[in-house]
């Protein structure tokens, strides 16, 4: 697996909507929303950038993770 940024794979207005539910939804619920929501139906475009097959749930974790990290460097 080769390292990424969110604006790689993700646009703005989807970086955006994925915020939004992690923000609603925190954790594992915000992870499963992202996957469904944002991930799922962005995967053929997903897949291009990144120009190999991702798996749609890890990149909803990553998706999250980079989230919980911006927002713990944000309270700490």
């Amino acid at each position: 697996m080769k390292t990424m940024t969110l604006p790689q794979f993700l646009t703005e207005a989807q970086i955006a909507d994925a915020l939004t539910l992690f923000q609603d939804h925190g954790g594992i619920d915000a992870k499963g929303k992202i996957q469904k929501q944002v991930i799922e139906p962005n995967m053929d475009a997903i897949n291009k950038k990144l120009g190999q097959d991702n798996d749609p749930s890890y990149l909803a974790y990553a998706v999250v993770y980079v989230f919980s990290q911006v927002d713990e460097q944000h309270w700490s």
